[in-house]
């Protein structure tokens, strides 16, 4: 089994959780930010790193922050609410198949300015829960009105901040004016076109950007959720992938091709601890 099948096995799992579930319309994207995501899974192997394709939907109010396939199988959902399970799993199938499937540690969704203006939810599944996470979206900046660069023909300046115990070095556009970025970071008097920590283990480079004239509606699934702290977050993914780990080691739901591939997707999963924010 390739990584590419096993990620889609997890997110047609997710999916499964969630299409019986009521949506809530929360806003409509005026600009629509994709950002290539280089993500070093095992903290100790710099050749670890792996490459994650973003979307950032900013609205009029707030906006959204998740992994590429989870924006596919959103919009799948929304325009094809009327079809039946079996139908939408092909569609989501065929989609997943052809897109990049990502990281198991990046299968979150960030929403900021919501539930209230200031506010952060962020969003995640794991261990048959839905979780959630609420916290304030202030994060404190140093302004390098020095330093400048020219990133996707924008004229950026340089900031810096600490934040889930990592130190950033972020380049914005004063030009683009929405108070955003990737993952949590916002609050700069621009559009956040590149980020990243002092070691380089985790990077957001913006590759496209676009305001957006016709509806491409963000919403949110209406679930029942279980509150979480960051930190209890980092432990229930560990779990997680150490539960996934046993599965295939087991034979159990998971199968594959042959013995080398499924010792890939073990090792694959053993290495995953180099989590974005650290406690």
């Amino acid at each position: 089994m390739k990584r590419t099948n096993l990620l889609l096995l997890l997110f047609v799992t997710f999916t499964l959780n969630t299409i019986a579930q009521e949506i809530q319309l929360l806003d409509s994207t005026k600009w629509l930010c994709q950002y290539h995501y280089k993500l070093q899974e095992d903290s100790t192997n710099r050749n670890s790193a792996i490459n994650s394709t973003m979307i950032l939907q900013i609205g009029s109010h707030l906006s959204k922050f998740c992994q590429a396939n989870s924006f596919t199988g959103d919009s799948l959902l929304y325009y094809n609410q009327g079809v039946g399970i079996d139908s939408y799993i092909q569609l989501l199938s065929k989609a997943m198949y052809r897109a990049n499937p990502g990281s198991l540690m990046a299968q979150y969704i960030i929403y900021k300015n919501y539930p209230t203006l200031g506010s952060m939810l962020f969003t995640a599944y794991g261990d048959h829960v839905f979780y959630k996470l609420e916290q304030p979206m202030k994060i404190i900046w140093d302004l390098d009105n020095l330093q400048d660069s020219i990133i996707l023909g924008f004229n950026c300046q340089k900031a810096y901040t600490t934040y889930g115990g990592r130190n950033y070095t972020a380049w914005y556009a004063p030009q683009i004016p929405v108070s955003d970025g990737p993952y949590k970071f916002n609050g700069l008097p621009g559009l956040i076109l590149k980020i990243y920590d002092a070691k380089n283990e985790h990077c957001f480079n913006l590759t496209s950007l676009k305001q957006v004239k016709y509806f491409q509606p963000i919403f949110i699934s209406k679930l029942v959720y279980v509150d979480i702290t960051p930190k209890e977050y980092n432990k229930m993914m560990k779990n997680k992938l150490i539960s996934w780990f046993g599965t295939i080691q087991g034979g159990g739901t998971v199968t594959f091709d042959n013995e080398e591939d499924k010792a890939r997707a073990m090792k694959g999963l053993k290495i995953k601890n180099n989590f974005i924010e650290k406690f």
